[in-house]
């Protein structure tokens, strides 16, 4: 499909007078470049709020009137800031992702200067088939029309050196680089949404839950990109693990002479982040002393460095665990004032094996490319169609890490193609009640019904619905099914 995409030029698409709006300017260079230009099977045209969104419905309207029959589509991205490059690069890259199949001509003309340098960043470096076009306005053409130009550019990689100088220029010496992208597969679509929604709401806490693995730091980073504190420090602390000295000296900090090793005044995490955010992960692991502390810290705004005074804080506190943490309240190990502050928000990161075989191939195709770049290899590794079959089917205990994990290990031991043979062995052996294979699925569905059934196995046949008594009986010698002693 051809699609043409571009920005709402609020300041020539419309007509306003003192901020009021006005009607359609029929000389605007959307609707010239559909008088003229327009070849394509759909337009899509973004607007940064839900005002905007409103004006461009009429425009379309205007255009449709015009040319019955065209395809229009408006896309709201909700943009908070429409000058602030890093958060239109972030949400128009998503948007983009949807027409990775198709041919798509970007527009170049209307927008802030953000937005432009948006196209160019898209254009440049997510591998897209896009071009870019321009129009120049018919008052500095020769013939009274507007001449479309098309915008040749090398693809390379300067939009990553853009991006860092901006960042170095900004003068924020804590900010973070950009952060590698994440990849939103369907599964995750909903995950993400609600995260943006989160990041628009300052300072809301936010719970994510999922298995270890799963990708929460990712998601606890993506809201503060997303955020009005994106240009802000990033920082995180696993909390498991670590004694509670130790942990409330690295959140809280300490002044000098407060215990013997303290040469020195030190910041905490939670100082570190003043006016960013602060990720705890692993929080249902913390002692009920420091969930107390913690518990201070969120509802007065302050902390207190050891041997010091209390001092005012400004930090989103993002928190991540495995654990049931409401359980844990009902079973007195957590403490229920702290879940509610701690819960004013929440996420769920499904685990590899729910998000399916499908996405599984996503995630390795994709960390085959993003482990070909930070390896310095030159090639992609490819995998044949069985190896590719078995890890559709793995079901990925160690979730997205593990798999980042393994794509690794494949570019250490192969050269351009992986076979099933090249896998680790570790992967081969997997539980039974964890494996997709069927006859393992049955194996262990088998032994759950005997065990239900107190090994009868009269009772057990007839729970399973086998036709034949015998077939039951096969099966157990067949999978080597017995009843422990």
């Amino acid at each position: 499909m051809k699609i043409l995409i571009s920005w709402l030029a609020v300041n020539n698409d419309l007509k306003y007078s003192n901020k009021e709006y006005k009607g359609i300017n029929k000389e605007g260079p959307t609707c010239l470049f559909h008088r003229y230009y327009y070849q394509h099977d759909r337009h899509v045209i973004l607007c940064t709020n839900r005002r905007y969104a409103e004006d461009a419905d009429k425009l379309r309207e205007s255009i449709l009137d015009e040319f019955p029959g065209r395809k229009i589509e408006i896309r709201n991205l909700e943009v908070i800031d429409p000058i602030d490059l890093n958060e239109i690069k972030t949400k128009v890259q998503h948007h983009m992702e949807k027409y990775r199949n198709d041919a798509v001509t970007i527009f170049f003309s209307p927008g802030t200067s953000a937005m432009q340098v948006t196209w160019y960043l898209v254009h440049t470096s997510m591998k897209m088939n896009t071009e870019m076009v321009q129009t120049r306005s018919p008052r500095h053409t020769k013939t009274g029309k507007p001449e479309l130009v098309k915008i040749e550019v090398e693809k390379s990689d300067v939009p990553n050196t853009i991006l860092l100088r901006e960042k170095n220029l900004s003068g924020e010496g804590k900010a973070l680089a950009e952060p590698g992208k994440p990849l939103i597969t369907p599964s995750l679509e909903p995950v993400f949404k609600r995260a943006e929604q989160i990041a628009a709401t300052d300072p809301v806490t936010t719970l994510i839950q999922g298995e270890t693995g799963t990708g929460k730091d990712v998601l606890a980073r993506y809201i503060h990109e997303n955020s009005a504190r994106k240009g802000k420090p990033f920082l995180a602390i696993n909390c498991s693990g670590l004694s509670d000295n130790l942990l409330e000296s690295r959140l809280f900090g300490y002044k000098k002479g407060a215990f013997t090793g303290a040469d020195k005044d030190t910041d905490g995490l939670f100082k570190q982040a003043a006016a960013g955010t602060l990720f705890l992960d692993e929080i249902g692991d913390i002692s009920p002393a420091l969930q107390q502390t913690l518990l201070r810290v969120i509802q007065e705004k302050e902390i207190l460095p050891l041997g010091g005074k209390p001092e005012k804080i400004d930090v989103r506190l993002i928190t991540a665990t495995n654990k049931d943490l409401h359980k844990l309240c009902t079973d007195g190990k957590f403490r229920w004032d702290l879940y509610y502050r701690l819960t004013v928000t929440e996420l769920r990161l499904p685990d590899v094996l729910e998000r399916g075989p499908d996405e599984a191939e996503q995630y390795l195709h994709h960390f085959l490319e993003t482990r070909r770049k930070s390896l310095g290899k030159k090639k992609v590794l490819k995998i044949d169609r069985e190896a590719m079959q078995f890890l559709r089917n793995y079901p990925w205990p160690g979730n997205i890490r593990e798999m980042e994990n393994l794509v690794e290990s494949l570019y250490v031991f192969c050269q351009d193609a992986v076979t099933l043979d090249d896998i680790p062995a570790r992967f081969k052996k997997v539980p039974d009640e964890e494996s997709l294979n069927m006859e393992d699925v049955e194996k262990a569905h088998i032994r759950k019904v005997l065990e239900l059934k107190k090994w009868n196995k009269r009772q057990a046949w007839l729970a399973l619905g086998y036709k034949s008594y015998n077939t039951l009986v096969n099966k157990m010698e067949r999978y080597g099914i017995e009843e422990e002693k």
